[in-house]
């Protein structure tokens, strides 16, 4: 066979693609987010054996000038920003914010793709359906002072706020015991968001600033609310006192059962990983959303092997690994064929791997304790036929 030609990109430039360089590969493979083509380079790569693994082809004039933008990370359309001499196509690798008053600067735009979020205010989203956008969109209304998407309204809140309406994507929280409501409403602050968290005693003063579309999620006073994951530990208590309320998951420490005795009121959000002896006295002291499991003692997790390209499992191996071994992340796992099939039943767990190899007779059991694996066959891996010739060439933009 033929020579073949596989790109990797972001962004490919497919307009001025020639016949010639075509001509020169049997097979050309572009797998990347967004590909720019006119008429003629389209009729073209769809002459040859040309496969486009793309989320999006954008087709332009063949006189028009259109200039390439990409962003990598946080970027933003201004209203103060110049507009455009040419035509644009727009890739974002991150984020994508949009402010207002910005058509006339959009109308420049051809299309584009966004892999990741974009934000923009209600009066912009017409202009949305210009981009593909392989993630999340959130509009906002026109006007409001966006915060973080989970907001802490405190008493240092009070001092700069002003008569406005300020959103939040995700949640606000008004636990503070210091945060006074009065003084928010007499400077004519409201609040939009998906769901809002605030104390018990002052629920009704500020229920007249919250957006009534807001999920109302009360709490004890003096709770404290942890933003992210948390370890519940010998230091929680003197950290956040005996009311707490986690939004992430958890990790019971066994130096957490103070903690756990003491706990007035304790609600988490996430999944909870808890030492056995531990996991009675959680189930009566929290209200829990995810799941609970069991939490081993590191000498009883085993061993593991993770991000290596090839591993070989030996009878040897997993007789010396009493508690177990697990491969994680790796391209390769070869196992012996002399392995005893309830040895790999018991001791042997493979997740996240692209390929393991074993006998015939073990892929069963290795079939058993496979989790998130690609291939699982008999073919070796030193008998794999040899990849033909490929030019590959891996970049953020390419232009054929």
């Amino acid at each position: 066979m033929g020579k073949q030609l596989k790109i990797n990109c972001a962004f490919c430039d497919a307009r001025n693609v020639s016949e010639e360089t075509l001509a020169a590969y049997e097979k050309i493979t572009v797998n990347c987010a967004s590909v720019l083509v006119t008429p003629r380079s389209q009729a073209l790569l769809a002459k040859y054996r040309v496969a486009l693994n793309t989320a999006g082809v954008t087709v332009v004039p063949e006189d028009e000038d259109v200039e390439a933008q990409i962003v990598n990370g946080e970027g933003t359309i201004r209203r103060d920003g110049p507009i455009p001499k040419a035509k644009r196509f727009l890739l974002v690798n991150g984020s994508l914010e949009i402010e207002a008053g910005t058509e006339e600067i959009l109308e420049r735009y051809v299309g584009g793709t966004v892999n990741g979020s974009i934000r923009c205010p209600e009066s912009m989203a017409g202009y949305l359906d210009r981009f593909q956008i392989n993630g999340s969109t959130t509009c906002y209304p026109d006007g409001a002072i966006v915060l973080k998407r989970s907001a802490v309204i405190d008493r240092t809140f009070v001092l700069r706020a002003k008569e406005a309406l300020y959103w939040s994507a995700k949640r606000m929280i008004f636990v503070d015991p210091k945060l006074d409501p009065a003084a928010l409403a007499a400077k004519g602050a409201r609040f939009q968001s998906g769901e809002a968290i605030l104390a018990e005693g002052m629920a009704e003063a500020l229920l007249p600033l919250i957006d009534e579309r807001a999920e109302l999620v009360p709490v004890p006073d003096g709770t404290k609310v942890a933003l992210d994951d948390l370890d519940l530990d010998e230091v929680t208590e003197k950290r956040y006192g005996t009311k707490l309320y986690i939004l992430g998951d958890v990790v019971v420490k066994p130096e957490g059962e103070a903690f756990l005795r003491n706990a007035e009121y304790l609600r988490i959000r996430g999944d909870v990983q808890v030492p056995p002896e531990l996991r009675e006295l959680l189930l009566e002291k929290a209200e829990i959303g995810g799941d609970v499991k069991l939490l081993r003692p590191k000498k009883d997790r085993g061993r593991i092997i993770e991000d290596t390209s090839n591993v070989r499992i030996t009878q040897w191996l997993l007789e010396n690994c009493p508690n177990g071994l697990r491969v994680m992340d790796c391209v390769k796992v070869l196992i012996d064929p002399d392995v005893d099939k309830k040895l790999i039943l018991e001791r042997l767990r493979i997740g996240d791997c692209a390929v393991v190899r074993c006998a015939p007779e073990q892929e069963d059991a290795v079939a058993a304790v496979c989790e998130d694996v690609a291939q699982i066959g008999q073919q070796s891996l030193q008998s794999e036929p040899e990849a033909q010739e490929v030019d590959v060439i891996n970049a953020a933009s390419y232009v054929m």
